[in-house]
């Protein structure tokens, strides 16, 4: 974390009042965790260079964990509600508050000029829809216990979607950016490449000829296989989830059912990771948790609640979207280490070609079964005798054990992409590093 950020506004007030909620209450419960926010987030949205949308969102409050008679409760209030905590505990109101810290401001976004996103390009006409958002966070944790964390940080995310008109049809293509750890962001980086990008996945998908349902080798490329396996097998990783000790959970733990080659973490030290930070959102310091290793699982990520439930080692992988809700074992960063295979010699299609996989976009899997469905993104078709086809509207489909037996090779390239991730109505960024993946004899169709 910056010192720009280690010292803005507020961040002193944040951790006094949630230091002060601590210690005024602790006798009231077993346990108690307090979580105090002051969060700016702005969005702005451009269409065909002319500003479409602007959205700010103040997100100030208190959230309050307490573990009493056996049982865990959650409280959330807003500033001008802080002094009701104690209702809530049963116990008497203190004499006085401190007071809430203002609001943060929005010093040091510049938002991009919205003719900059009309990138000169010829050929068939196309549109650009652009979204910047821009969100200081400031955070402090303080439980009954004594431990106490205060932290700030500055995300700054484009996304940029490309529509393409080419004989009398529309094809889209998507990019996205990001840049976080510091408000000091050149506004103008990026945004050629964004939509030059986009402008090209939008092209490659109004070229697509390849359809039908086919059972080849898939390769998936750097940070698209991060995303895979983040679905796959972090999901069940998840402490809360891996408690439910499903057929499909039991099955992750029979020996042999991990490819002894595939080393999987968390690491929420990643530099720059879009799931980054120096504490979780329960104050705990980051440090790098093992998923997977020499085919066996390590340790299932956990919050507080969920490690003492399960009697598991804690990690920092607590967090929360904002301070209304609570903390849940979350991914940060996933990493898969990469390997000795040559990503170029993966991509060999003799006999019946080989699909590549450029990203991932929506799908599930059921971590009772195991059966997953995904869209895949940017994607190529290699042909036997090497001709490379662009295929649109992708679907993955299959049982996840059964994928997992299929890898065959890992690749020595590496590389590193953003996404947001659903859990419990929660929605937060998480990082996927990774080298390129191949998985043997998967099922996809293309439309």
């Amino acid at each position: 974390m910056s010192a720009e950020l280690l010292s803005a506004p507020g961040i002193e007030q944040l951790r006094d009042i949630a230091g002060w909620a601590a210690r005024e209450l602790r006798g009231a419960a077993d346990y108690l965790q307090v979580f105090a926010e002051s969060t700016l987030a702005v969005s702005v949205e451009c269409t065909s260079g002319e500003p479409s949308a602007t959205c700010g969102d103040l997100r100030e409050g208190l959230g309050c964990l307490a573990l009493k008679d056996g049982r865990w409760r959650y409280k959330a209030v807003t500033p001008d509600q802080v002094d009701t905590v104690a209702d809530w505990l049963g116990a008497p109101r203190p004499a006085a508050t401190p007071p809430w810290v203002p609001g943060p401001g929005a010093a040091g976004f510049r938002p991009v000029d919205p003719q900059a996103w009309l990138v000169g390009q010829d050929g068939d006409p196309y549109s650009v829809r652009s979204v910047e958002d821009a969100t200081y966070r400031r955070y402090a944790v303080a439980d009954s216990e004594g431990a106490a964390y205060a932290g700030a940080s500055y995300t700054l995310r484009r996304r940029v979607e490309a529509g393409l008109l080419a004989a009398g049809r529309r094809y889209r293509g998507l990019s996205r950016w990001l840049r976080k750890g510091t408000a000091a962001v050149d506004a103008d980086a990026s945004v050629e490449d964004l939509v030059n990008t986009a402008l090209g996945h939008a092209r490659d998908s109004a070229k697509a000829a390849f359809i039908g349902k086919h059972r080849t080798p898939v390769v998936f490329g750097p940070s698209a296989a991060a995303g895979f396996l983040h679905e796959l097998v972090g999901h069940a990783l998840e402490a809360d989830n891996f408690r439910l000790d499903s057929d499909y959970i039991k099955g992750l733990r029979r020996p042999g059912a991990l490819p002894a080659a595939l080393s999987l973490r968390d690491d929420p030290t990643v530099e720059h990771g879009y799931g980054s930070y120096p504490a979780d959102d329960e104050g705990f310091t980051a440090t790098v948790t093992t998923l997977l290793q020499n085919g066996e699982i390590g340790s299932p990520v956990t919050c507080l609640r969920t490690a003492q439930r399960g009697g598991l080692r804690r990690t920092a992988n607590a967090r929360r979207v904002d301070f209304r809700s609570p903390a849940i074992p979350r991914a940060a960063n996933t990493v898969v280490v990469p390997g000795a295979d040559d990503p170029a010699l993966l991509l060999r299609g003799e006999g019946s070609g080989v699909l590549h996989v450029g990203g991932l976009g929506a799908g599930m899997i059921n971590l009772g079964t195991g059966e997953f469905s995904f869209a895949a993104l940017n994607c190529h078709y290699l042909t036997p005798n090497g001709d490379r086809v662009p295929a649109r509207d992708v679907s993955l489909v299959g049982n996840a054990l059964d994928t997992l037996a299929r890898l065959e090779g890992i690749g020595s390239d590496f590389g590193g992409d953003n996404a947001t991730c659903g859990k419990q109505g929660q929605l937060i960024g998480i990082g996927l590093y990774s080298p390129s993946m191949r998985y043997a004899a998967l099922d996809w169709s293309a439309a």
